[in-house]
């Protein structure tokens, strides 16, 4: 089967986003189908806002060329509730059921997945999405609830994202009780949280809690967070840049402690890696998150916007190194029972068959 599928840029040097993470791992492992590629969404590099606007407008005369060509292909659109998704996903959808084509939408989590409030304009777009008489994807049994209640989608089902666990599976990790390894693995910005991890990091450094922070990953602009970490940290921080492949794997076998403050997430596909490698989660409890995230049996919760329980936790897990290996094992153990790439290819393939005798 011919299945178009959207993503930003799928290089990790182009573009550090977790929506082409997912469907990278799809196209590698899924081999049942044959995949084409729409690349949607901007690189690291490109500028945002009006500049926007005639990139735009190229995409979607690519788009209406590569659906003319297609017409027989299921369409499986990758959609994150975020402003300028929800402003421009709709028409590129709009065009694939005006030509009666198959389309399944796959929901990425996204600022408006749980916000409490939502602009007028936004949730009429939502609504009128779900609306569609499409199957929707959602990342956990609680996001599928909310998208049914808060936005009256009829057709959801959950297929929490997966990683490929080749790297995990042999690797046995040694818990040190000297320095401390904290991680963070993503986009370098805001809305993930850097504040309050500067700050924590601050914090621990005036108290002598003996860590290193790794960082890797792309500033969302560059120049706002780098040089304040450096300056705070000095040789306590190495960073790695935007890795991928054996450079990741290395990154994920170096860290203890993989700290993700997000304002909002769906389920991120660092946190999976980073628990795949034994790497205890220190994450806010937004999202898809905690429906795999236990506080206190895999993983922390830490608060939103509050680098005080990053400290506290940190501490926490430095004062007990028995706690810190503990949770790491069991959420490494968390991933290998609910994570199983050929489980998860094979929930795929039977929604990409429902899409297809799903009437348009």
């Amino acid at each position: 089967m011919d299945i178009i599928i959207t993503a930003p840029s799928l290089d990790p040097k182009e573009n550090v986003s977790g929506v082409s993470s997912v469907v990278k791992f799809i196209i590698d492992n899924n081999k049942e189908h044959h995949y084409i590629h729409f690349e949607l969404g901007k690189k690291d590099r490109e500028r945002g806002g009006v500049f926007r606007l005639f990139p735009l407008l190229k995409a979607l005369g690519r788009w209406r060329r590569l659906l003319e060509e297609n017409r027989e292909a299921v369409v499986h659109y990758s959609f994150p509730l975020s402003t300028a998704s929800v402003l421009r996903d709709p028409l590129f959808m709009w065009m694939v059921r005006r030509r009666g084509m198959r389309m399944m939408v796959h929901v990425h989590g996204g600022l408006f997945l749980t916000a409490k409030k939502i602009p007028w304009l936004q949730m009429r777009i939502l609504k009128r999405v779900f609306a569609m008489s499409v199957p929707f994807i959602a990342l956990s049994d609680r996001e599928v609830q909310v998208i049914r209640e808060r936005f009256g989608a009829k057709d959801v089902s959950s297929l929490p994202n997966c990683v490929d666990l080749h790297g995990a599976e042999s690797f046995q990790r040694e818990v040190s009780h000297e320095v401390l390894n904290i991680g963070y693995l993503g986009r370098i910005a805001e809305t993930k949280g850097m504040d309050y991890l500067l700050a924590a990091c601050g914090h621990l450094k005036r108290e002598n809690v003996p860590f290193t922070l790794y960082l890797a990953g792309k500033e969302e602009r560059e120049g706002e967070y780098l040089p304040r970490f450096e300056r705070m940290l000095d040789d306590r921080l190495k960073y790695a840049g935007v890795v991928s492949g054996k450079e990741k794997t290395d990154f994920l076998k170096l860290l203890d402690i993989f700290v993700l403050p997000s304002y909002f997430e769906g389920l991120p596909m660092s946190l999976l890696e980073c628990m795949s490698f034994g790497v205890v989660p220190l994450t806010t409890a937004v999202g898809s998150i905690p429906q795999y995230v236990k506080d206190g049996d895999n993983g922390l919760f830490i608060e939103k916007k509050d680098a005080e329980t990053i400290v506290s936790q940190i501490k926490r897990l430095n004062d007990n190194r028995d706690l810190l290996s503990l949770l790491g094992s069991r959420a490494k153990e968390t991933v290998f029972k609910l994570f199983s790439p050929s489980e998860y290819v094979k929930r795929l393939n039977a929604l990409y068959q429902k899409t297809v005798e799903k009437r348009v």
